[in-house]
């Protein structure tokens, strides 16, 4: 997920088609929106940070050893964060409230060995969702907002 005001940074890709989109951020939210309400609920894989976590003395920290070297609150993690935070509530006013309480997993694509497009970064999310590592925030890591009820899974797609 990316978080620009021009550029097509975010890969749009949903089961049921092998078609990609690169769209701008904007667009991303609003063609989310319109596929849920044509399709009904289904679960959402965001490659964005979806939990945090803070030490007893309120400064953040790595939510496991899964994320040693791309912590969430720091370099790329920050504008994802940003970016789900904005996507998140966008979709919460814009989806009706009886489709509400859409299952979240975070997909972690990082530890990339070369540059890839959005849209085959999306796709990849979708293809290999079955066999990626699976892992859970630490003892004590929160949900983003408050639109999200619980920790959601986190699935790491690359391993460092």
């Amino acid at each position: 997920m990316g978080y620009s005001a021009n550029t097509r940074s975010c890969g749009f890709a949903h089961s049921g088609t092998e078609d990609t989109q690169t769209l701008r951020f904007g667009e991303c939210i609003s063609s989310t929106v319109e596929l849920l309400k044509q399709q009904g609920r289904h679960q959402l894989i965001l490659e964005a940070v979806l939990s945090t976590y803070h030490r007893s003395d309120g400064n953040p920290d790595i939510r496991g050893d899964f994320e040693k070297g791309r912590g969430w609150y720091y370099g790329p993690g920050v504008a994802t964060l940003a970016a789900a935070l904005r996507f998140l509530h966008v979709l919460d006013q814009q989806l009706p409230k009886a489709m509400q309480a859409i299952p979240l997993v975070e997909g972690f694509l990082s530890y990339k060995k070369t540059r890839t497009h959005h849209c085959d970064d999306a796709r990849r999310l979708l293809d290999e969702f079955k066999t990626a590592e699976r892992f859970e925030a630490r003892q004590g890591s929160e949900p983003l907002s408050p639109q999200i009820a619980g920790i959601p899974l986190i699935l790491r797609y690359n391993a460092p």
